[in-house]
């Protein structure tokens, strides 16, 4: 068994953050049922798609997949609600009454118009833990703006940290506004799923994305940076002494040294006892960081990454290559971990030619593989007559209503 198994979460969510977090929690093996408006939410509308035949279609059609969905719809249930009609929401309440989390990421208040938040919720289940993802959270005096990866970054302070200090702030290359929040939110439910199990009682769950990255950056001792008069950025480097990003004559390298012992194998490598009298503490390193990378990017700078690299391993110095993203998936590491694997389309055996990440974390005696997203609604019949308990005759009549698209 998954260690999910037989717990069901209802899938309000789109874009990144909501889906990421819902997609984690089916890899676990929950039985996620994602509820889409008529026609998918916006991600269902960005090309590529994918059909039964792989590649990219020249329009959407009805067994096509967007990409990004293809990857975040992995062991899902499809469903198409339409909530912002009196019936769509009347089903939800049905659907809600029987399951056992419900994530949802829009903005504050839109849940409490439909009658869907919390408060709604919990009268016809007690039981419901109910996790709601926001840019800001919901209270305070900015809890209303909009929020995306990008503004968070910047909110944050994450993006003034980020780049060379005669350069503009730039963001973290990933989507880590969303992505982060989305683990804490998995995380979350999981808790208050055992929570649950001990006093039988659900409850709100409020992860905010600005909270998640100032939780991640204020890691770093920033108050002491500030006191010590160092500039918010500086590049690849760290103020504590050589961490940075070298040149070599074919690549990058970077490395990182982290006690007295690495700085004196380094320094016996590159046959300069002088920088190893110069500066043998971290402190003494810290004040003479500027020196020091400068003869350390000279050595790099002289060496192909390969040569590089094979002569920091020999002596176990914290080093590695600077990759390309899209040539992370020839990676000989990331390869043998299976940490990205071939998409499938629901209708078809045959790989789509497409790669998504695997769940990233790995058990002794539990699997993560997933099934393949389902195309838009393809489990909405079966899932509003077994979870909603829903008569054939009512699923017809909400069909020809176009409730359910």
């Amino acid at each position: 068994m998954k260690p999910l198994e037989g717990v069901r979460v209802l899938d309000v969510t789109r874009v990144v953050s909501g889906p990421v977090c819902t997609w984690m929690l089916a890899s676990l093996g929950a039985e996620v049922i994602r509820i889409d408006p008529p026609g998918g939410d916006v991600t269902w509308r960005i090309p590529p798609w994918v059909g039964p035949a792989g590649g990219q279609s020249e329009a959407l059609g009805p067994d096509d997949i967007g990409i990004s969905y293809l990857r975040k719809g992995r062991g899902k249930r499809s469903v198409v609600l339409d909530l912002n009609r009196p019936e769509g929401a009347e089903v939800f309440r049905r659907l809600a009454a029987n399951a056992d989390a419900l994530v949802e990421n829009f903005r504050p208040g839109v849940m409490a118009a439909l009658g869907l938040d919390y408060a709604a919720l919990a009268e016809v289940n007690p039981r419901l833990v109910y996790a709601a993802i926001t840019g800001f959270g919901p209270d305070g005096p900015d809890a209303d703006l909009a929020s995306m990866d990008l503004i968070i970054q910047g909110r944050s302070g994450l993006m003034a940290k980020s780049g060379f200090p005669e350069g503009p702030p730039v963001k973290a290359g990933a989507t880590v506004g969303d992505q982060f929040p989305a683990a804490l939110c998995a995380l979350s439910v999981v808790a208050a799923l055992r929570q649950r199990d001990i006093d039988g009682r659900g409850q709100y769950i409020d992860v905010a994305m600005l909270d998640g990255l100032v939780a991640m950056l204020w890691d770093e001792p920033l108050d002491h940076y500030r006191r010590q008069g160092l500039p918010d950025r500086m590049g690849n480097g760290d103020p504590r002494g050589i961490l940075d990003t070298f040149a070599t004559s074919d690549g990058w390298v970077t490395l990182v040294i982290t006690s007295d012992a690495q700085y004196e194998r380094l320094t016996e490598e590159m046959d300069r006892p002088d920088l190893l009298a110069l500066a043998p503490t971290m402190a003494q390193r810290a004040t003479h960081r500027a020196e020091l990378c400068h003869e350390v990017a000279d050595w790099m700078a002289a060496r192909t990454t390969e040569q590089a690299l094979e002569r920091l391993y020999a002596i176990r110095v914290p080093a590695g290559p600077v990759t390309a993203a899209a040539d992370a998936a020839d990676d000989p590491q990331i390869r043998h971990r299976k940490a990205l694997v071939p998409l499938l389309h629901p209708h078809s055996e045959e790989p789509t030619g497409w790669m998504g990440p695997a769940f990233p974390v790995k058990f002794s005696r539990a699997d993560t593989d997933q099934a393949p997203a389902e195309t838009l609604g393809a489990s909405t019949h079966a899932v509003l007559r077994d979870v909603a308990g829903l008569t054939a005759t009512e699923i017809a009549q909400l069909q020809d209503e176009g409730v359910l698209g």
